[in-house]
């Protein structure tokens, strides 16, 4: 993959970029589904496929793809290239466990988590998710490589062909059935680029102590991932067993969404920063607040532009049956505040995984509580109330923990001054939302 005008890309912009390919792509699947004229039911159901994939995905592989750059770090040269092929390895052996239980629960699964009798096109999901799920691991083996032209060339060449295989039989009227087809088929390619990347790299050797080591360090992440996911898809199974509406359900994952940009640049700050921080904390330390300053800058402007253009550009961009989504969204745009606040990436660096995990199980009790109270007074606004109250909860423990516990200030890594002036006007700007 020889990309010249990327010559100069850090690792840190490419991630950032890889980051915003992989929301845009989120983001032009929604519209698109919006605008190809499917009833809102089928686009329901297609969201609820989604899912049932984040549920059962997203709540280990996350916490194994955080765990990869903190025990690589660690490695000598032959011990790292065991780890790529042992952590490929993992990845397939669980994605295999994971077809298998979703096949064979399908018939119980389905309906509980969804309220829904039955999901089309489930089988052909899942046969995606078995080949797509040991791809994952890709960008993470560029980023420890160094390759951060390769990082940008892999999210707009397999985000890209995500969009268009899916679509392409649609606008061609072959059917969902079709393009379900070929997102398996596109999953099965993605694993396959995944192996050759493998075999050509990494020592072909399973190492149990390695393993061992992996999974120990992995296994409080996997365990806050699972709580921190919770919290997320607590609340689509609160929606689809509240209302048992597929249509409200559609409504409310379409603007239950945060500005895409800002995760997907906080995201992969935070991810590039976790070496830099282990390496040389201090310098790392001032170089986070340097780039969270700067990320300010971008994010918060943007936001507030949001608050005040969404409700008008919802029914544009999707159709007039997700014009109330807009104000979910403009809720969750609140969320931003609690992204920019990076300290987990320190506590990762310095090797507390469990302080994580703690600060997220209180994070779950709150979001359960709140949701079911929310929800009864005051609709999906509510439930969208106790993400954002959940989320700040989270970063509040978390700088607590590095105050107290590692007496590492505040104002090490982050602009409070301007943190807070930008906070206070994106606080004024929802309220003056409200009232247009």
């Amino acid at each position: 993959m020889g990309f010249p005008y990327l010559q100069h890309l850090s690792t840190t912009r490419a991630l950032q970029i890889f980051q915003v390919q992989r929301l845009s792509a989120i983001i032009l699947t929604s519209v698109l589904f919006a605008k190809s004229g499917l009833p809102v039911t089928d686009i329901g159901a297609y969201e609820m496929l989604l899912y049932i994939g984040t549920m059962f995905t997203f709540l280990w592989v996350n916490g194994l793809l955080q765990g990869i750059p903190p025990v690589y770090a660690q490695l000598d040269e032959t011990a790292r290239k065991r780890f790529i092929f042992n952590t490929f390895f993992v990845f397939c052996s669980l994605s295999a466990l994971l077809f298998l239980l979703l096949v064979s629960t399908e018939k119980w699964a389905v309906p509980f988590l969804t309220g829904q009798p039955e999901l089309p096109h489930y089988t052909l999901f899942c046969i995606y998710l078995l080949f797509n799920v040991p791809s994952l691991p890709v960008e993470y083996i560029y980023l420890l490589r160094e390759q951060p032209r390769h990082i940008v060339a892999w999210g707009g060449v397999a985000f890209g062909l995500q969009v268009a295989v899916f679509f392409i039989p649609l606008w061609m009227g072959m059917g969902m059935h079709v393009a379900f087809l070929m997102l398996a088929v596109l999953g099965g390619c993605k694993f396959l680029w995944t192996l050759f990347l493998v075999l050509r790299v990494a020592e072909i050797r399973i190492d149990f102590l390695l393993l061992r080591r992996y999974f120990v360090f992995s296994s409080p992440l996997i365990a806050n991932l699972f709580v921190g996911n919770l919290i997320l898809l607590f609340d689509n199974w609160l929606v689809g067993w509240y209302y048992e509406d597929t249509a409200v359900f559609a409504v409310f994952r379409y603007g239950s969404r945060e500005f895409p940009l800002a995760t997907a640049l906080a995201t992969a700050l935070a991810t590039a920063m976790i070496p830099r921080l282990s390496a040389e904390p201090e310098k790392g330390l001032t170089e986070m607040k340097d780039k969270t300053r700067r990320l300010m800058h971008l994010i918060f402007p943007l936001t507030i532009l949001l608050l005040f253009v969404s409700k008008p550009l919802f029914p544009i961009i999707f159709n007039a049956d997700f014009k109330s989504s807009a104000a979910l969204f403009n809720i969750y745009l609140l969320v931003t505040a609690s992204r920019l606040l990076l300290p987990n990436a320190i506590v990762l660096s310095r090797g507390f995984p469990a302080a994580i995990l703690r600060v997220g199980i209180i994070e779950l009790v709150i979001k359960v509580i709140l949701g079911f109270v929310l929800i009864h007074w005051f609709g999906l606004p509510g439930l969208a109330w106790s993400v954002v109250i959940a989320f700040l909860w989270e970063k509040c423990g978390l700088i607590w923990f590095l105050e107290k516990k590692q007496g590492v200030r505040t104002a090490e890594w982050l602009d409070i001054q301007w943190y807070t002036i930008y906070v206070l006007l994106l606080a004024a700007a929802f309220g003056v939302s409200i009232v247009l």
